[in-house]
């Protein structure tokens, strides 16, 4: 999805416009804070390898893809998890559209996590947001990451990267009844679904972006189907794809081997 100028336009508000059109239209060399219709203040950063604020933004705010796909009342949305917040738009967006939830956010990358902080502060949201610098996995420990801004994965051990603590999400969330789950974690997320305590979880819905190669995608909704969710797809490409998920009923099985592929 490539961001487009005339598309994004349409989402600025009238006094960030001139502001946002010097930062778009001089080659995004400065931070530049816009205020967006109907939405909150959100920081783009200048553009370098590391950064791809515009390209995260155009996808929240413009395609909305973390809208959900189903009717929600805003009261009944009290508790968003959401792992790989990235810079905090959509903490953003959840916040002006579901006003008295809390997040639990996690985001193990130092420099989106201080973007994310950068952001809630701006709209004085921080007090609803409870942040972890950690990447989301299955068992407490340290974790070695490519840094390579949204795209930033997991590597092998021994291998240059930024070093990260992991939180066992199971062992974070127990106990919570969480209205929206979001997975957006490069890959991370086939441990987490693959785990037979995610049959466990108390979600009413999640939305989460799958990576690897479409038999990973066939077996996301496969194990999606088996704990318990209906699937409705956003899109999908040859390397990754998004999709919303409804909770319909417990299962049963305890048991879910992730492909070879995703791992």
């Amino acid at each position: 999805m490539v961001p487009g100028l005339k598309s994004f336009r349409r989402v600025v508000s009238l006094s960030s416009m001139p502001r946002f059109l010097v930062w778009r239209l001089t080659g995004r060399c400065s931070t530049a804070s816009i205020r967006l219709r109907q939405g909150p203040v959100i920081m783009l950063r200048p553009r370098s390898a590391g950064n791809n604020d515009y390209g995260v933004a155009y996808e929240v705010f413009v395609h909305r893809l973390y809208a959900p796909l189903r009717p929600v009342s805003e009261s009944s949305v009290r508790l968003i998890v959401d792992l790989g917040a990235n810079v905090g738009f959509s903490c953003l967006y959840w916040l002006t559209q579901f006003r008295n939830a809390r997040i639990i956010a996690l985001e193990p990358h130092p420099g989106h996590m201080a973007q994310c902080r950068a952001n809630l502060a701006a709209n004085d949201m921080l007090s609803q947001v409870t942040l972890y610098s950690a990447a989301a996995g299955v068992a407490p420990g340290r974790v070695t990451l490519t840094d390579e801004g949204t795209a930033s994965t997991v590597v092998a051990a021994g291998m240059n990267g930024i070093q990260a603590d992991v939180l066992d999400i199971f062992a974070l969330l127990d106990g919570h009844v969480v209205d929206l789950l979001k997975i957006d974690i490069e890959g991370s997320e086939y441990a987490i679904l693959a785990d037979p305590r995610f049959n466990q979880l108390q979600v009413a819905r999640l939305v989460m972006e799958w990576h690897g190669d479409l038999a990973s995608r066939a077996w996301c909704f496969a194990r999606l189907d088996e704990a318990g969710y209906e699937t409705v797809e956003i899109y999908h490409e040859k390397t990754h794809g998004m999709l919303w998920a409804f909770r319909r009923q417990t299962a049963a099985s305890d048991s879910f081997a992730a492909p070879t592929s995703a791992k």
